[in-house]
């Protein structure tokens, strides 16, 4: 009997064990999950509550050795963090990791949650934003990697920010995976190579005088890893007036040619300058230059060694167009302040001037005073 009751005894643990190894790599069903349906509420996220169940387990580190997340397919190497715990619930694994001792970044933990998804087939770029949209309404950036060819194995990810949290759609030829994660970047974990997504979407809140906010849908196209061009959709903050406007990059003749259209489609305004590359971010922004409660336009002039040279178009109301700002001086880098712009020249890497703009009238700037600096 002694050795009957060992034997069941040895059996148990076995079948224990067997069922710890199960949890610990599982392949979840993806069609059981309701984040698998394009139009899920946000109630059937990733954050969604789970309820008990036996394959529940929760398993923490002490050390910094725990360095991958490996869930089905995806593989996920992290150089400095950690992880220091797991925990399975339901269809989601969720892990935390801190950044490793001695290291410096601006995010010290991230938390990611991970489950298997069904795969779905977009008609076009169009499609995917709507689902990513739908899953976080309040989105302030898209980003989306399409026929992508990396040593991963991934072949299209997309994910959308928003609220502090970002969702990930990681996609392989026979799988598909939901990743949410208060780390906005984790492309650059989840990739092999250095990879610029195909088509991003920023949604831009411009603080204008008097509380006003202009609202500017940026969208950025790239062509294998190269910008194409800009399409910006505008409202102004204090009259609600909506403009469409395009930047490109001619990277043959190397010039960035800017056009801006009013909400009928007619021409605005149409700039054209020499560039040395591609860069949306210096090339065209928007601002309240004048302080009136709406946004306006910075243009890139000419780049320079030491300066940039920026023009300046504010609508003139006479005219019933945007025009250019006369200004005598050369603009580079500047503040804008109620009734002046602060406008500083370098001289050499540590010196230079700093000089006082004020508006003559809507759309001329004088110089006031100037100062010189010098740098410590």
């Amino acid at each position: 009997m002694k050795r009957i009751a060992s034997r069941v005894i040895i059996l148990a643990v076995l079948i224990l064990v067997g069922c710890n190894n199960v949890a610990t790599n599982r392949q979840l069903d993806p069609t059981n999950n309701p984040a698998s349906n394009p139009t899920s509420s946000p109630s059937s996220s990733p954050t969604s509550s789970p309820t008990s169940s036996p394959t529940n387990y929760v398993k923490t580190y002490k050390d910094e050795t725990q360095k991958q997340i490996q869930y089905g397919k995806l593989s996920i190497n992290f150089d400095e963090y950690h992880i220091v715990s797991d925990t399975s619930s339901d269809d989601n694994e969720t892990f935390k990791l801190e950044i490793d001792k001695g290291k410096v970044r601006p995010k010290t933990h991230m938390t990611i949650t991970i489950r298997a998804i069904k795969k779905q087939d977009f008609l076009n770029t169009e499609n995917i934003v709507s689902y990513l949209s739908d899953m976080s309404p309040n989105y302030e950036k898209i980003r989306i990697y399409n026929n992508v060819t990396d040593d991963s194995g991934i072949i299209s990810l997309y994910s959308v920010t928003g609220g502090g949290l970002t969702n990930y759609v990681v996609c392989y030829r026979d799988a598909c995976y939901l990743v949410e994660s208060d780390y906005s970047i984790l492309e650059v974990y989840l990739f092999k190579n250095n990879l610029t997504a195909n088509y991003v979407v920023n949604k831009l809140k411009i603080e204008c005088a008097n509380s006003f906010t202009t609202n500017i849908y940026q969208t950025i196209y790239y062509n294998k890893n190269k910008f194409e061009k800009a399409k910006y959709d505008i409202t102004q903050g204090k009259d609600g007036t909506k403009y469409s406007a395009e930047l490109s990059f001619d990277n043959k003749e190397y010039i960035n040619n800017f056009t801006l259209k009013n909400e009928k489609g007619e021409n605005l305004l149409t700039l054209s300058t020499e560039a040395s590359g591609s860069n949306e971010d210096i090339a065209i922004k928007f601002l309240d230059v004048n302080m009136d409660g709406n946004a306006y336009i910075q243009f890139l002039e000419e780049e320079g060694t030491m300066n940039n040279r920026y023009a300046l178009y504010v609508w003139d109301d006479s005219a019933k167009n945007f025009v250019k700002v006369k200004c005598d001086e050369m603009l580079s880098y500047f503040e804008v302040h109620d009734g002046y712009l602060q406008n500083w020249q370098k001289e050499s890497a540590n010196s230079g001037v700093i000089q006082k703009l004020v508006w003559k009238n809507k759309n001329t700037l004088i110089k006031e005073s100037e100062e010189q600096y010098q740098a410590n």
